[in-house]
Order: C-alpha cells, then sequence, then structure tokens
C-alpha cells in the first residue's frame, strides 16, 4: 500500500505520535507483509526525519479497522500510558434494528471454540464492556458512536453482533464471507499526557469509504 503517510500524522510531539491508519493496515509486523504496517512506515518516517526514537505502539487496531493508533517514542512512555485508562470512541456503522438509541453492552467474551480468530460471547470469557448512541439513521443502517470500556479483541464487532447488529460488510461476525473492510473507524482518543500532564483530545472524520455507505 503506497500512501502519503505524514498526511495521516494527527499530532507529534518528543514523546508521541498519532496517526490515522488506514482500513486495510496492519498496525504490527508479520511474517508474510514485514515491510508494509503501520510500524515499518512509523520506521521510515522516524528514519527520514533523523529521529533516533524506538517504536512502541500503546494502541492497537484490527487490519481492517481505521483510525487513530499511538505510537509513544519511548519505552518509559508507553509504561506510563500503559497505566492510565485512554479514551477511545469509534464510528460504527451497523445493520440491524438497535434495541434501544444509547445502551451499554456487558457480556463477557472469549475464544470461539475451534477457531485462532474469532471470538464470541461466552460467560466463562473475560468482562467486556461497550457503550453505545445513535447518530444518524441511514435506511436499514444506522450510524453509532461507541466507547470502549476495556480493551478485548473484536470487542465491538463481537458486542453488536450479540445485540443482533453486526457492522455493515463484516463477514466474520455478520453474513458470513471473505474478508472485508467492516464499517469502524476509531475517530477519538482522550488521555493525559504522560509528561505535560495536559488532556490531550484527538480526533478525526470518518473516512470517505464509510461515508459512501451511509450517504450514496
Amino acid at each position: 500500500m503506497t500512501f502519503d503517510f505524514k498526511a495521516t500524522i494527527f499530532y507529534e510531539d518528543a514523546y508521541l505520535l498519532i496517526v490515522n491508519k488506514p482500513a486495510g493496515m496492519l498496525v504490527h509486523p508479520t511474517v508474510k507483509e514485514d515491510g508494509s504496517t503501520l510500524y515499518n512506515y512509523v520506521g521510515r518516517y522516524y528514519a527520514e526525519q533523523g529521529l533516533a526514537h524506538n517504536i512502541h505502539p500503546v494502541s492497537r487496531l484490527d487490519r481492517n479497522t481505521s483510525g487513530l493508533v499511538i505510537f509513544a517514542k519511548e519505552p518509559q512512555i508507553q509504561f506510563l500510558l500503559s497505566k492510565q485508562e485512554v479514551c477511545k470512541k469509534y464510528l460504527a456503522v451497523v445493520t440491524g434494528i438497535l434495541p434501544s438509541d444509547s445502551g451499554s453492552i456487558e457480556a463477557p467474551i472469549a475464544r470461539k471454540e475451534g477457531s485462532i480468530i474469532e471470538r464470541c460471547v461466552d460467560p466463562s470469557g473475560k468482562y467486556a464492556r461497550t457503550d453505545y448512541k445513535l447518530i444518524s439513521h441511514h435506511g436499514d443502517l444506522s450510524l453509532l458512536e461507541v466507547q470502549l470500556h476495556t480493551g478485548r479483541t473484536h470487542q465491538i464487532r463481537v458486542h453488536m453482533a450479540h445485540i443482533g447488529c453486526p457492522l455493515c460488510n463484516d463477514n466474520l461476525y455478520g453474513t458470513p464471507g471473505p474478508q472485508s473492510r467492516h464499517a469502524l473507524h476509531a475517530f477519538y482518543l482522550g488521555f493525559r499526557h504522560p509528561v505535560t500532564d495536559n488532556f490531550l483530545e484527538i480526533s478525526c472524520a470518518l473516512p470517505n469509504d464509510l461515508l459512501k455507505i451511509i450517504y450514496y
């Protein structure tokens, strides 16, 4: 994937880098895709800028989820951020009929038996809480603001499917099929800066590919 990495930078100082990851890109390198992940782009950016920082991802997103990802430039900054609760909010386009215009989903999540990828709601799983509120209806689709209070794998996708409203184009938890770009975007981060103690609020708009789903 070729893109203008600098255009994805939404915040940078001597301690932190926050970028808007495009859908379809992994955060971390793998054996098969080393060189094209967000981690690799950050490394190349540091080299181009003559920065001798290490790369320490603080937050992560699924390959097909777009949005804001935090990188700490030093391990102690990563550690300090791990000790506080970062407010994470998402925009999601879902199908189905919501049980209410706003709500809190508290349902434990575990790995689905027989799968190394898929998760499910299971009484034996780890506690998970997701809050949502309706922003607007668009035919049989709904645009939601979703806030995470825990960080389980695929949490929003599992919880929305659990209440009968899977994400649009989520072929793992909605209509079965090849994996594609599900309609989820991490649009807001709020946290206290680990060095300056200022409260930072970073946000980015819904990307065009998701806007087209609901408006065209």
